[in-house]
This record gives C-alpha cells, sequence and structure tokens, in this order.
C-alpha cells in the first residue's frame, strides 16, 4: 500500500494514453442504451467537470479512467521494481480503452467517478474507488475512537461502511451529571 500512498518520484513520467488514439473515439457515439436514460445517468453522474466550465464527454471519461489505471499500475511495479514495459501496457491500454467505451465492460461507477482525478492521482486517496468497507468493534476497548474514525474518513470519501456489535458492552458512556446540567 505505501507505493501507492507516497506521490511519484521527482521526474516520473505518468502513463497517458496517446491523444491521437483517444481522438479517434470524439465522434464515435456511445452505446449508452436505455432509450436516453444511461447517457443522462452518465452525464449526471460520472462527467467530471473541466477545466473550461464544461462537463466530460465520455470518450474522456474513458480516458482519464484508462490513464489512471495505467498509471497506478505503473507507480506500482516502479517502486516495487517489478519491471514497466511501457509497450504492453500501451497495447493493453488500448484494448481496455476500446472495450468500456463500447461498454463490453465498465469499471465500478467509483472508479468512473474517481479514478484518474485529483482524488486518486493528487490526494492519493484510493479509498474512495471502494464502494464499501467493513469495520469491527471487537478491539473497542483498546482503542474506542478507531473504528468511529475509520468509518467518519471513509464516509466522506463516499464509503459506505457496515460494522459489527462484538464490542458492545466493553466501553460504557455515561451522560452528564445532574449537577453539569
Amino acid at each position: 500500500l505505501a507505493a501507492l500512498t507516497q506521490t511519484p518520484p521527482p521526474g516520473y513520467k505518468p502513463f497517458e494514453l496517446p491523444a491521437d488514439f483517444v481522438a479517434e473515439f470524439a465522434s464515435r457515439a456511445a452505446p449508452f442504451g436505455f432509450n436516453g436514460l444511461g447517457k443522462l445517468v452518465y452525464e449526471r453522474t460520472y462527467a467530471r467537470p473541466t477545466p473550461d466550465g464544461g462537463r466530460e464527454h465520455w470518450h474522456e471519461t474513458v480516458r482519464r479512467v484508462v490513464n489512471g489505471t495505467f498509471n497506478m499500475q505503473k507507480q506500482w511495479l516502479e517502486r516495487n521494481e517489478l519491471g514497466w514495459d511501457g509497450d504492453l501496457a500501451d497495447a493493453q491500454a488500448r484494448d481496455m480503452y476500446e472495450r468500456i467505451f463500447e461498454m463490453k465492460f465498465l469499471p465500478p461507477g467509483r472508479g468512473l467517478w474517481a479514478m484518474g482525478t485529483p482524488i486518486t492521482e493528487e490526494r492519493r486517496l484510493f479509498a474512495a474507488l471502494n464502494n464499501c468497507a467493513f469495520v469491527s468493534t471487537d478491539k473497542l476497548h483498546e482503542d474506542c475512537a478507531a473504528p468511529f474514525t475509520f468509518l467518519m474518513e471513509a464516509a466522506m470519501l463516499g464509503v459506505g461502511v457496515g460494522f459489527d456489535t462484538l464490542g458492545a458492552g466493553l466501553v460504557h458512556v455515561r451522560g452528564p451529571s445532574a449537577s453539569s446540567a
């Protein structure tokens, strides 16, 4: 995990699909389906704001998601000295781009929403890619704030958090005394 939460080293060149490849898709209609409902949901939920004040088009969202995915992979491989093959990655990224564009497969909605944005690229908040999480209260007597801190941080990133009740009865919370009221 540390390989992803650290900022890239100075001089790092992020992965990026060639602009001419992505441009080939700009005039192609995306197969949203559902008589316009799919496009409405995409535009409302996943199309991110652009620097000019507009919103992404489908081909731009797909570029952002694929670039973010392969950039994460590149950083992981390089930090762990596992070898990065730029030519192989380019071929795989193009394949992934086409399949997502044609909706032959789609990443989870959280991935469409956050991948490749400043949330993951700059702030390194990869938890924003998760739909749900779980926290146990079984060690509540050791650190009564830890489960609630995790829950709050995850919820603030839009992650739904489930919990158990194993900590029930381990900590006693007392209300204010009658004299302090």
